[in-house]
Parts: C-alpha cells; structure tokens; sequence
C-alpha cells in the first residue's frame, strides 16, 4: 500500500476531517470582499456560525421568481465578475436563475462545470462512477430506453425485493420506487418509457449520507448522517428525502463509519479527476456489515446545515468556506482531523412535506420556536443557532412561497440540536418529533377539500388504472373464459366492516379491486366465449365513461346539459344513419334492451290506451326475450293480458295467429293495442316476419314494436341491408348498442318514428308534482330536455362511448365487425355440417346457430339432452372456453354466438372440435356402463 493510500486510510478513521477553522476563515478574509448564499431558504449560510461580514443571502433559486433588485441596492455595481465577489447556489444545474443573476449582478458564481454535474447525478451513468472508484453497490441490471423486452426478463427471482431509479431524480423522489414482481416492474416501465431504468436489488439496512468536498487536490471528506428517506409518516413517495440526523461513530457497527469515510474519498477523487469541484453528498445503504453505494448528489444538500454544526463543534471550518476554497485556491490548506466532542448532540432535520396538491397562502415565519407539548410559538427573539437549541426548541426554516404547492413538495424545514428517530433502516419519528410536525403542518392550508384527491395521487392512480385498462385489453388471458367463484370465496375476498377512514394507496385499492371483483367473473370477452351475446367493449368507450363520469356530464335539461344533450342527440342521427332509418325517427339511449322495451311499451299503452288500461291487450312470441313479459308487468298489465303465440317451426311469430288472436280478443271484449316482433331472438337468432307484423298492425291498428336487441345492428351491412324497410314500418324499435355494437355496459337505445310520443308518456309537466323547483329548466325555442322523452330524470351520458367509438374507428370498421360475426358463424354450421358426430339444429341466423352432439352409434338408454348438458360442462370447465345450452322445439341444444370481432376461424374451430371430443367421451362413457350391466347380468351364478 502507498503512502498516501495509508494517510487516507487513517483519515478514514477520524471522526471527522476539514481545514482548521480559524486558518480558513483567515484565507477567505483576504480573498473575498462578498459571498452571497443563493437559495430560497438562508438555513445554509445561517448554520456557517457567527456570520462574516462577507457572507450574506439571497433568495435566488430554480423553484422561485428571481428577485427584483431595489433601487440603491447592493447589486447597483453590476459588471464584469470579480474575483473578489462570488456566489455559491444550493443547485445551480437546476435551471438558469442562479447564473442569470450572478451574470446581472457580477458576481462570480462558483459551482462545478454543468457537464460533469449531471454525469455525475445521472443515477444509471452512476453505474459507471462507482466502479471507477472500486466503490461496491447492489447488484443492478440497467434496462434500456428502446427495444426493451418484457419486464420479466429484467426480474431476479432471487432479489426479494428491487428499486427502480430513472435517470434523473428530482428533489422529491418521484424517480425512485420500490418494486416487488415482475408486474410491478413493468407498471414502472411503462410509466417510464423512452428512457433507461436502473434496476437494483433493495438493501434492507440503514441509509447513511457522506458529506464530502472535492477541492482542488484532494478530497475532504466532513461529517457522516442517518439519512430518513420514504417514511410514510413524513411523505407520500417512497423515495422522497425526510430527513437527516448527524451520527457519531460510536453509533454504528465496528467498522461502517470508516467504511463510509472510504467510499466517499474514492469517489470524490474520481469526481475530481472529471473537473468536478465543490460539495457532494454520498448516499450509501448497509447490506450484511457492508455498505453499497446508491447515488451521488453533486450538489450542496440541506444536511450540510446539520455539518456545518459538527465541524464548528470539531474546529473545523464549515462546508460552506471549504466550497469556496475549493474554487479560489490552486491547493487546499494542509487537513487537520477533527474529533467530535463526547457531548455532541448530534442535531437532525425534519422536511414538513405538503400532504396534497393544493393553493399554499402562508407559512408561519421562519426562525426559532418552542413547543410546550401542546402547541409550538415562536418566532423567538434568539438566535438560529443548532448550538445552543434548547431540548423544547427547534429551527424552522420556510421554504416554499404562497401560491400552487404539488403533494409531496417541501414546505419547509425543521431543525433539532437531538436525534429525533432511532439508528434503524425505516425509523418512525419519535413522539416529540410528530408534535412538531403535527403543529406545523396544522399551520399552511395545504389539505385538499373534502372528497377530493391532491393532483398527484389522482395522476398516479389515472395511470395506475389507464394500465389496468390497456393490460386488459392487450395481455393474452391470463384464465379461461368461464370462470365462477363461490359465494363463500368471494365473501371471504370483499367482506369487510364499512371503512371509516379512507386510504392513501389507492393504486393498491385498484389493484385489490380488479383481482378479487372485477377479475372473479366470467369472461365474455373471451375470444373463445360463445355465450349469451358476448359483448367485447372497445378501448375508447372505456375512456369515454371515464370522461362522462369526470365532467358530471347529465343529458337531461339543457340548462344543465346542452353540450351532452346535443352530442346525445348527434350520436342518434347517425344511429339512424347506420341502420337506414327516416330522417324523423326520434330517441334517447337508456341503459339496455330492458329499459328500451319498457319505455317503448309504455308509449304504446298511453297511446292507445290512454289512461285506462282495462281489458288491454298485448302480444309476443313465446321467443320474445323475458324483458317484454316483464315490460308488460310494470305497466299494470297481469300476464294473463300477455298473450304469448306460440313460436312456427322456424321460431318465428306466425302473423296468422296472431290475426286470430286479435280478432278472437276483440269480439271478448279486449282491447288489443301492440305486437311485439323480435329480430334476433336470443336462443336461435330467429327474425319475425316483420314485414307481415307491419302489415298486420297497420290494418288492425295496432303498434308494432321490433325489438331488435341483439340483431337491428345486421340492418348496418349489406347483408342485412333487407331489414331496412321492416324496421322504417315499426312505431319503436330497441337497439343494443352494447351488444352488436361493441360497446361496454350499460347502452341501449329506444327509437321512435314519431319521437313526440315520448314527450307525451315522459314529459314532466304531466308528471311534476313541485313545479316550482324545476321550473327553470322548462326547454325555451328549440332547446330538448331529454328528461321529458323517458322515465329517468338524471342521465349518464352513455351516447358518450358510441359517439367516441365511431369516431375513433368509423362506420366501415363497425359493419365489417359485424360482418365478420356472420362469417364466423357461417364457417361453424359448415364445420358443424361435415362434422359426422355433429348435427346442425338451427341454421345461423345473425351470427347464433344452435347444434347438438348427435352420433350414429348412441348405444341403448343414451339421454342425448343429458349428453349435451355433459358437453357444454366439459367445454366450460375443462377445454378454456364457453359454450351453453338451450332448448329448441324441447330438446338441448348447443348454442354458439359469434359476434366477438376477436374471435377467428381456429377459435370456432377448436371449440366445436371440443364439443365432439367432450361428446364422444360421454358416448363412451355411458357405452362402458352398458357394456358393465351386460356382463354383469350374463354372469353365472352360484347356487
């Protein structure tokens, strides 16, 4: 070992090292006429002791205005900079304001070159520092700005834990988060893209701060702190800075205190051999007895205050001087070691964070303050002196100014001559610390009104939830299709005491929600779901609730709606557009087929009926969807004025019949008033004869109502294009736009072709009993309320999604959506129809066709519903997908619909061959169990 590697050694050992205080001060005496502080806080300058009559402060920072110079001023000298004037900035890289106002005021600033201050701040370029010094860190993998691969092929299974840096932290540690899987990971890396991510195994032991100077010709390392970072108690991210406290290396375990000595003068030399000059801070973390470097901040930190108050207690001159010697000297004055008192106090720091974003309209002021336990007072006539703090006293300084303040933003600093946590990696600040805070975040009005979020909380759960949402739609699934938890599962997972208090982590609560609630379901979306009528949604319609949820968006009375009230009334036209209705067709969106069916009936009922609905009548199909069964219920119609006709052999409405029936229920004295025709019933997607509905009704004087729920979206294509004069001939049709749409829950749609009928049902001058309280909203000129057109008064604005999905996609992607449906199911009967083991029931009638598992071979005794039952269980339980029964003319069927867009060929074709699989196992099942009884009845027996 060298000489000098020896001296350094040794030094490492003392408790603290520097240039003696009285030398110092006397070189500084003749070398400056004027040294300005520049930083919005004066805690830096105030801490350097009994203040020279060179030093002063002023409030210039990056965060802050720069400050108007008065007239007859110091600064009224300006010029070219002298050697004799200097300024030191607490962060002059972050932004231009400390240079501009030495430039305007001629002072010469001292602080390092911009370039290798943020080679040296740049947390992955760190990577590089620290094995130029031989300085060990956690083991790290850096992942790259482009052509990332997915985030698990970053992740260690081994490390318990990581913590993700991006390449510039800011001064509240929003660049630095903990994660714990490979999906936590991949969040962060998302929130973070086009730019390098360092990812480093979390060290769980306790985090030390070196304050450091690199002069001219050596490195001077000063004192070494407990830094406190990311306690919740204090701050709201994890990597945000709370606090220091000075330690004395007798605190720490044999060996750490030198160790972090070590590292520091290692990598002020390296810093130094880059041109770097001027004070540093080191931020190391305790692993198993050693300790690994994390980063450096190049820059002054607000512990030097803390620093400066040992190296005035060791004799030494403060960090402040030494900076400035570091700039005006070819060589630093021989080092002297320190040794802190037996009696130190070792002082410590609190930084009162802002809790929310929000408008800050005071501070108390800065200086010195007492606490009696109860509250603090102050500001005290005394001095702002560490030293000579009372164990009731503190130094508060002010940091930030009145005006927007961002959660997480310091507020301002408070100064203690004790400790005020424990030597532990987390520590909680300890009871008489929390008073002090506790009184002095009471102080600026900081808090959020209530129910409301501060802007970065609701930034980060935005994200949080905008990538759920788009993981939603772009990961593969991670579980089948079918999937159906038990009631006690679920109680378990959602069962809990109402809340009381609310939480700070709502990205957990997000989380926890979409994995216990929203994810423990069966999955229609599913390209292998071929249940029910599978609706699939779209990414811009998730956005669009969203955005109708945030504006509060009602279109109900134009005073309070007209915005949405017009984009309702615009998303209808085209609507109307897309299924080829008349320019005078009329509407409103309600919340599905159910709603736009009762609606529809209920105008029917009034218009025909007017208020007296004895002996009404109203007819359907015995494949009707039990929503018209249930329509008729709510409008005071016992289901024996239901008359139900009974399906043809294509399940369909036979107008005949229903011509009998109306004749039949007249001359009893009824009084029929409406037909309900279906195109696309929901077991087979069967179409009633509309056309002859349309002619019935209008000779007989009745209302035809065509719900067209699942199929009136067909009339959108070519193929469907036939549909089109049916549906001009009916008085109300239903549409549901979260069916063949494409839409998410909750869109349907009532149209009417003469719309005025709504108003003649709804309107609220029929129904107002406090005319008075709405009376203002009464529609002038051609305003529409459409509140008066159906039976909700507040409505959500679900013409939202459908207006922002055509918009997004066009008309041409939606009929080529549903064309693709058609398709599907065309492919499937022919698949179905060479299948030998399986039989087309029901040909496909917009996109639903229904077959069964129907073999040559059944043996003897083979229940061939049962075995379809057997099917659809297996398909669903065991073969990741979803396929369900129904009845046709009595018997079990299988029941495919085919509308999910992405669904292909190959889905269609692995869940049919499932089907013969599943079947042909439960042929041979059965078939064994006959074979069994035959053997077992021609057995010999003994006698």
């Amino acid at each position: 070992m060298s000489a000098s590697a020896e001296a350094d050694d040794r030094k490492d050992t003392e408790d603290i090292e520097g240039v003696d205080a009285r030398t110092g001060l006397q070189l500084l005496d003749g070398l400056l006429d004027e040294a300005v502080w520049l930083d919005h806080c004066p805690f830096v300058s105030a801490s350097f002791g009994p203040a020279p009559v060179w030093l002063r402060h002023e409030p210039v920072s990056a965060f802050q205005p720069l400050p108007v110079p008065l007239p007859g001023g110091p600064f009224e000298s300006a010029g070219v900079p002298g050697p004799r004037r200097v300024c030191v900035s607490f962060a002059p890289e972050h932004g231009p304001n400390a240079r501009i106002w030495a430039r305007t005021h001629g002072y010469r600033l001292l602080a390092p070159d911009p370039g290798v201050t943020a080679w040296a701040a740049d947390k992955i370029r760190a990577l590089e520092l620290f094995a130029e010094a031989g300085v060990a860190v956690p083991p790290s993998v850096v992942v790259p700005a482009a052509g990332r691969a997915a985030a698990g092929a970053y992740w260690y299974d081994r490390w318990p834990r990581a913590v993700a840096q991006r390449r510039e932290n800011n001064l509240i540690g929003r660049g630095t988060v903990p994660v714990d899987s490979p999906e936590e990971l991949a969040r962060c890396l998302a929130a973070w893209p086009d730019e390098p991510v360092r990812l480093s195994r979390w060290a769980p032991g306790i985090s030390l701060t070196v304050t450091a100077c690199a002069g001219p010709d050596r490195t001077v390392v000063s004192a070494v702190s407990h830094q406190l970072v990311g306690l919740p108690e204090l701050a709201a991210s994890w990597g945000t800075h709370c606090g220091n406290q000075l330690v004395h290396p007798a605190d720490l375990p044999d060996g750490l205190y030198a160790q972090a000595r070590r590292a520091a003068r290692r990598v002020g030399e390296v810093l130094r051999g880059r041109g770097f000059r001027g004070m540093f801070g080191l931020d190391l973390v305790e692993e198993d007895g050693c300790l690994l470097a994390i980063e450096v901040n190049p820059r002054f930190q607000t512990v030097v205050s803390l620093v400066q108050a040992a190296e005035r207690a060791a004799g030494l001159l403060p960090s402040l001087g030494l900076h400035i010697l570091s700039f005006l000297l070819p060589a630093l004055p021989p080092a002297v070691p320190g040794t802190l008192p037996p009696d130190f106090r070792r002082p410590s720091q609190l930084v009162v964070h802002a809790a929310a974003d929000t408008v800050l309209h005071g501070l108390p002021a800065t200086g010195r303050y007492r606490h009696d336990g109860r509250s603090a007072t102050g500001p005290l006539p005394a001095a702002c002196d560490l030293a000579e703090l009372r164990d009731d006293e503190a130094l508060y300084w002010a940091v930030a100014r009145p005006g927007p303040v961002t959660a997480g933003q310091e507020l301002a600093l408070l100064q203690f001559g004790h400790p005020v946590a424990a030597l532990e990696p987390r520590p909680r600040p300890g009871p008489g610390a929390e008073a002090w805070l506790a009184a002095f975040r009471e102080r600026p009005d900081v808090r959020p009104p209530l129910l409301r979020l501060a802007e970065e909380p609701m930034r980060e759960a935005g994200r949080h939830a905008l990538e759920l949402v788009i993981r939603r739609f772009t990961a593969p699934p991670e579980q089948p299709p079918f999937h159906v938890p038990s009631p006690a599962v679920l109680r378990a997972a959602l069962d809990e005491p109402l809340p009381e208090d609310g939480t700070d982590d709502l990205c957990a609560v997000l989380d926890r929600v979409t994995r216990d609630a929203l994810g423990e379901a069966t999955r229609l979306d599913h390209p292998r779901s071929f249940a029910f009528t599978p609706s699939t949604g779209n990414f811009p319609a998730v956005l669009a609730d969203a955005l109708a949820s945030a504006y509060l968006s009602v279109p109900g009375a134009w005073l309070v709606g007209a915005g949405p009230t017009q984009l309702e009334l615009t998303t209808l036209d085209w609507l109307k557009t897309l299924l080829g209705l008349p320019r005078e067709t009329g509407g409103l969106f309600v919340s599905g087929g159910s709603v736009a069916n009762l609606t529809a009936l209920a105008v029917a009922r009034d218009h025909h009926l007017g208020d007296d609905t004895s002996g009404a009548r109203l007819y359907c199909s015995g494949q009707a969807h039990p929503s018209v069964a249930r329509a008729a219920h709510l409008l005071g119609l016992p289901r024996t004025r239901l008359s139900v006709v009974p399906a043809d052999r294509e399940l369909r409405l036979d107008p005949a019949e229903v011509a009998r029936r109306v004749t039949r229920d007249r001359a009893a004295g009824l009084r029929p008033f409406a037909v309900v025709g279906t195109l696309g019933t929901t077991g087979t997607g069967a179409v009633d004869p509309l056309d002859d509905l349309a002619d019935l009704c209008a000779r007989e004087g009745l209302w035809l109502h065509v719900d067209g729920a699942h199929g009136a979206a067909a009339a959108a294509t070519s193929r469907g294009r036939a549909l089109r004069a049916a549906l001009r001939r009916a008085d109300s049709l239903t549409v549901d736009p979260h069916k063949w749409l494409f839409q998410p829950y909750e869109i349907g749609c009532v149209l009417l072709r003469r719309p005025e009928l709504l108003r003649a049902t709804f309107d609220l001058e029929r129904h107002a009993l406090d005319t008075g309280y709405l009376s203002p909203t009464v529609p002038r000129g051609t305003e529409v309320n459409l509140s008066d057109h159906g039976p909700q008064q507040s409505r959500g604005l679900r013409a939202l999604k459908l207006w922002l999905s055509l918009k997004t996609f066009g008309a041409r992607a939606f009929r080529q959506a549903i064309e693709h449906g058609m398709d599907l199911a065309e492919h499937a009967a022919a698949l179905v129809t060479a299948h030998p083991e399986l039989r087309l029931v029901t040909p496909p009638s917009l996109a639903v066709l229904t077959f069964r598992y129907e073999p040559a071979d059944t043996p003897p005794g083979w229940d061939a519903d049962a075995a379809q039952e057997d099917v659809s269980r297996a398909v669903c339980t065991e073969g990741g997908a979803l396929l369900l029964t129904s009845r046709v003319h009595g018997a079990t069927v299988l029941r495919m619909c085919t509308v999910n867009p992405t669904a292909t060929r190959d889905d269609v074709a692995y869940v049919l061959g499932l089907a013969a699989r599943y079947g042909r196992r439960s042929l041979d099942a059965v078939a064994a169990e006959v074979e069994t009884e035959v053997r077992g009845s021609a057995a010999p027996t003994d006698r």
